[in-house]
């Protein structure tokens, strides 16, 4: 068969052959003629230094016309040293930062409970906002910073990275294409996150509960189990889902694992075929009862591929940027996080409680 054409970070043969362009640096007439943007980011920690700076710099690279203007956090050394990591203005205050700055997209980047608020203030002035995960800390807050941006006609995108990275890309690619021989009838998942420096479902799983999603369509039911702390938090999760396909679930998480390096692993059941995501690295299709599995595992080259665009980071802000450009449609609407939220809600009732939980009779369903 065919493999789709995923392929983020490598550099083009015919770029780094034909025209001597190794690292994939050269002139991109195509990304010359956007229309330059400006991005300024709110919240500077570690996902904004660690991820986002460098998935601006990655694109800026490539050739985006896109400029870091402005970055604010209530931390002055913070502030300062992202602002000097950017070459961007510091500020203290985010309604500051927006009304002298004015940029095109905010990213918000900072501590959960800040992101509504700060994408209201976004919102109040037509920004366009790019919202890292959880869009918010419940459902009823999520659903109705969707409602308000949408009666504003401003922009609001969720961060679901995971999409963007190349196996899951592959996987996704895969089965929209039909190698499943049908519609996908099993998910399973699991997710081992390790030392709880997270929440293990807000911080963690949330990446697993927009794929469930992103490849089995609406979840109607789940029931979930849980082992906690000694604090009330939750030590290990298993859930079961159904949804709306017809198609069935489960997905194990966990806190319990080796520290700072999550591990995961997706399968999706189709017909007599199956494909599997190991750790955000190999994608494997199964679909022959002789003959051997199709493996696509990248070759990772000494040119610009790093984590700002394997993990998808470079992708999901690129499409973002082309959304508010108006050339693209948004990849991750911030529906999709309200719906993850939904689901990290129903999770939570359903280990309290000790039954199912009907996503749409609870309100929770965006």
């Amino acid at each position: 068969m065919k493999w789709p054409a995923i392929d983020f970070g490598h550099t083009p043969y015919e770029a780094a052959f034909a025209r001597g362009d190794v690292y994939g640096i050269g002139a991109d007439d195509a990304r010359a003629r956007k229309r330059a943007l400006s991005v300024a980011i709110a919240g500077a920690g570690g996902v904004a230094q660690a991820k986002w700076l460098p998935a601006i710099r990655y694109l800026q690279t490539r050739g985006e016309p896109v400029t870091l203007v402005a970055v604010a956090d209530p931390r002055p050394e913070t502030a300062a040293k992202a602002a000097m990591l950017a070459q961007a203005e510091p500020f203290a205050d985010v309604a500051t930062m927006l009304d002298r700055a004015r940029p095109d997209l905010l990213l918000v980047l900072a501590a959960d409970p800040a992101h509504v608020p700060i994408a209201d203030a976004a919102i109040a002035r037509g920004i366009a906002c790019l919202i890292e995960k959880p869009l918010a800390r419940d459902f009823r807050e999520a659903a109705a910073l969707v409602g308000r941006a949408a009666q504003a006609g401003v922009l609001l995108a969720s961060v679901a990275n995971k999409r963007f990275s190349p196996p899951y890309a592959m996987a996704k690619a895969l089965v929209d294409g039909g190698a499943l021989k049908a519609a996908p009838t099993v998910f399973t998942g699991k997710f081992t996150l390790g030392y709880p420096y997270v929440d293990l479902l807000e911080g963690g799983t949330v990446h697993l509960l927009d794929l469930v999603q992103w490849f089995m369509g609406p979840v109607t039911r789940l029931h979930a189990r849980g082992v906690h702390w000694d604090d009330g938090q939750p030590r290990s999760v298993v859930i079961s889902f159904a949804f709306a396909s017809g198609a069935i679930g489960t997905l194990m998480t966990s806190a319990a694992g080796m520290s700072f390096k999550p591990w995961e692993r997706v399968e999706i059941v189709g017909r007599n075929a199956f494909l599997i995501v190991d750790d955000q690295v190999e994608t494997t299709l199964y679909d022959d009862e002789t003959g051997p599995a199709k493996s696509w595992r990248p070759a990772v080259p000494n040119t610009l591929m790093f984590d700002e665009a394997f993990g998808g980071y470079a992708g999901l802000l690129e499409n973002t940027l082309d959304a508010v450009r108006g050339v693209a449609p948004l990849a991750v609407p911030a529906r999709d996080g309200a719906a993850a939220v939904g689901l990290i809600e129903a999770i939570r009732r359903s280990i309290a409680e000790d039954r199912d939980i009907d996503i749409a009779a609870e309100g929770l369903a965006p």
